[in-house]
């Protein structure tokens, strides 16, 4: 009881302060819902979220996690993990603060093996997806970066955010030379480092372990970064269509989302609402100011909406994992592998 009261009571206060921070932009006039009319004054706008959804989430986002889930030695199929990429879609934006769409994929997963398996495979290949969604992310944001370079490197503001892509990528793809060193089981001394009670490190602890659990598929691993890159640069071309729509082709120039557009996206993983609400808007509101762009508030607002809702559909394959014998999951059940995810 204690547990489920805490449990209501973080929720209430994320709530509060993504309601606290979307009322200041409506406030401000940062935030204009008339600009929702879009989606009925423009059925083109309609059918590229549509498309962007299939295309890369669904699609590719699938595919990402099949093949990480394939090299843990976990047997599924490719439909099997795009159902239950649409189930995990579903809890995560119509039920947050409870359980988490990530959690209920890897229960079906372990629940789907011919043989008893510990749960720990399952969620290492569910943190790992996320994990390499996001080197995927800043790896995108430099290879779009590429196509305009000059214009880039024109204005101080954005010469900085490329040094700070440029940063990210680099110690992400040392990280990753580091993680497929053939180190002799005991004298590993990255993990050695890491097992030291310092901040922050026990979580590069897990994000390493989770890694080092395909150090001999490595081909998997660059595989999945790639096709993240894929999904992102669809993501990035879907946010300038967007811009465009609202302020036209001479009011936005796209090419400046390139350096701003991984920094917006990592702000919006943070847990307080599905898709960013709320410090997703904020965060693309200031980082467009930077660059000079219009509306990052409402670009934003636009965006994450046209996704939210298609992730509402995940429902549709959840009732019929539902109407199978054996196949509902109790909240106890649930609630273990939440503990157990959060060990990792």
């Amino acid at each position: 009881m204690r547990r489920v009261s805490k449990a209501i009571l973080v929720n209430f206060i994320k709530l509060t302060i993504v309601a606290g921070l979307l009322w200041w932009m409506v406030d401000s006039g940062k935030l204009s819902l008339s600009q929702m009319t879009v989606f009925l004054n423009r059925p083109d706008l309609v059918f590229a979220g549509i498309l962007v959804w299939l295309l890369g989430p669904v699609g590719l986002g699938s595919l990402r996690w099949w093949l990480l889930i394939r090299g843990a030695n976990l047997h599924c199929s490719y439909f099997r993990a795009l159902k239950l990429q649409l189930v995990g879609f579903f809890f995560n934006t119509a039920m947050p603060g409870a359980v988490g769409g990530d959690i209920v994929k890897a229960i079906y997963i372990v629940r789907d093996q011919d043989v008893p398996l510990g749960k720990t495979p399952a969620l290492l290949s569910v943190l790992l997806d996320r994990i390499i969604g996001l080197i995927g992310l800043f790896f995108m944001g430099v290879v779009a970066a590429c196509f305009s370079y000059e214009r880039l490197l024109a204005t101080p503001v954005t010469r900085s955010l490329l040094m700070g892509l440029a940063a990210v990528v680099g110690a992400s793809a040392l990280f990753l030379a580091v993680v497929f060193l053939p180190w002799r089981d005991g004298r590993d001394p990255v993990h050695s480092v890491l097992s030291l009670r310092l901040p922050g490190f026990g979580l590069l602890k897990r994000i390493y372990q989770a890694l080092r659990a395909y150090k001999y598929r490595p081909g998997i691993v660059f595989a999945t970064i790639g096709i993240s890159v894929v999904i992102q640069m669809i993501f990035l071309g879907f946010m300038g269509f967007i811009g465009k729509i609202l302020y036209g082709d001479q009011g936005f120039d796209a090419s400046l989302l390139a350096p701003i557009f991984p920094f917006g996206i990592l702000v919006t993983a943070i847990p307080l609402a599905p898709g960013g609400l709320g410090v997703g808007h904020a965060a693309f509101e200031k980082l467009f100011s930077l660059v000079g762009l219009p509306g990052g508030a409402n670009v934003f607002n636009v965006y994450v909406l046209s996704q939210l809702v298609m992730n509402l559909l995940g429902i549709i394959p959840y009732l019929s994992l539902k109407s199978h014998a054996g196949s509902s999951m109790s909240p106890s059940k649930m609630s273990a592998y939440g503990s157990e995810s959060r060990s990792l």
